[in-house]
């Protein structure tokens, strides 16, 4: 393990499952580290939480809110380490001021909206002859006078948005039957003032979903990868990983090389995690997004030996990133109260019995979960189960 050469700061941007595994990372290392004060309950209740500032909500989050909450804070320096799409736009627009006191690894402007808008990446993507789905760029209704052939599928409409999108419709995209419902759900979606692209689902098991994480650093030289394949998904087609495998780059070798392609293009610098699934029909491995910042699942890759967000901080400061060519293959990593979910179909049709599950949920790292820091999950699974009941006794309905 690399010594510590500085005790510079870590302020965490964003809550949830992902600024947790990020707030754990750092803070094993021994780094202080602080949250951005308007976190979640879960969040709260970690050994190593520590707020920017005393109050618990700030200003909506902008360039000019961070850079007053940093001065209110009486930090002399820090490293920004951005958890979200939305901070990872606001940071970067913040380094901008080039203050050299609080330093972040986000990448341009332009490279965010490369990767993140998926029109912009899906005309990347062609460019570059980098394996995707069959996609086509919605502008209007009338680019949608019919469906596109398939062969076993189906096509769906998948945000340019993802985050804005999942909140204001609480799924991840809208499967279409027909082009007049592909229309229809247009409407809605103009509504809202979002943009779509209309792309194929690929056929296949939810386990033929790959992950490539990693970081780039300054140089553009890619310090670590680690690969882990789905296990299990919840909801079907368009939800989240619940469990999941460390697996060999090795397994993945068609994946690793879009990464390198997409990346040298882009000159691309910071924490990814890549989504690919493995299209039955040709055996590719066809690239789904490419998230720019740290994601759920951070924790299980830094427990298994690809430490990013260390690799992150070291390059923010100019120093010596460690590259990482081993980790941990064969671990498994379960969230399980949506494995939960996940399992039932499993339960009922005999491919999964309770015994197993409760097996591998002993043996898997948990994102939540964990030995040195066990209140947040504490106090997850009291609310949950508090509200369950509440459901359930009489008189008890709000």
């Amino acid at each position: 393990m690399k010594e510590q050469k500085s005790q510079r700061p870590v302020v965490v941007l964003a809550d949830g499952v992902t600024a947790l595994g990020v707030l754990r990372a750092f803070a094993r290392r021994g780094i202080p580290t602080f949250v951005h004060p308007n976190s979640r309950e879960e969040l709260r209740h970690s050994r190593w939480y520590r707020p920017l500032l005393r109050e618990q909500q700030l200003a909506p989050p902008s360039a000019s809110a961070l850079a007053d909450a940093l001065k209110r804070s009486a930090l002399e320096h820090a490293f920004l380490c951005a958890c979200s799409d939305e901070w990872h736009r606001i940071v970067a627009e913040f380094s901008e001021t080039n203050d050299p006191r609080f330093v972040s690894v986000v990448p341009s402007r332009a490279t965010l909206d490369a990767l993140q808008d998926k029109a912009g990446f899906a005309q990347l993507l062609e460019r570059l002859a980098v394996p995707m789905p069959a996609t086509r760029l919605i502008s209007t209704k009338d680019d949608i006078a019919d469906l596109p052939p398939t062969t076993g599928s189906f096509y769906f409409l998948k945000p340019t948005d993802s985050q804005k999108f999942q909140v204001r419709f609480g799924v991840k995209g809208f499967r279409v039957r027909s082009a007049a419902e592909a229309r229809t759900r247009l409407d809605e979606i103009a509504d809202a003032k979002l943009g779509v692209v209309l792309q194929e689902y690929i056929p296949g098991s939810f386990t033929e979903h790959h992950f490539v994480d990693g970081y780039v650093d300054r140089t553009g030289a890619i310090t670590g990868l680690f690969a882990r394949r789905r296990v299990r998904i919840y909801p079907p087609d368009f939800g989240n990983s619940t469990a999941m495998l460390s697996i060999p780059l090795e397994q993945v070798g068609g994946a690793v090389q879009s990464v390198r392609r997409v990346f040298d293009a882009v000159n691309y610098r910071g924490i990814f995690s890549a989504e690919f699934k493995r299209d039955p029909r040709d055996g590719l491995f066809k690239l789904l997004e490419i998230n720019t910042r740290p994601w759920w699942f951070i924790d299980f890759a830094v427990r298994c030996g690809v430490d990013v967000c260390r690799m992150a901080y070291d390059d923010a400061q100019g120093q010596t990133v460690d590259v990482v060519n081993e980790y941990k293959v064969g671990a498994a990593c379960i969230f399980p109260y949506y494995d939960f979910f996940a399992a039932q179909p499993l339960l009922r049709s005999g491919s999964l019995s309770w015994p197993r599950w409760a097996s591998e949920l002993m043996r898997a790292y948990q994102p939540v979960a964990c030995w040195d820091d066990p209140l947040p999950a504490i106090a997850g699974s009291t609310r949950v189960i508090t509200s369950a009941l509440r459901r359930r006794l009489p008189g008890k309905r709000s």
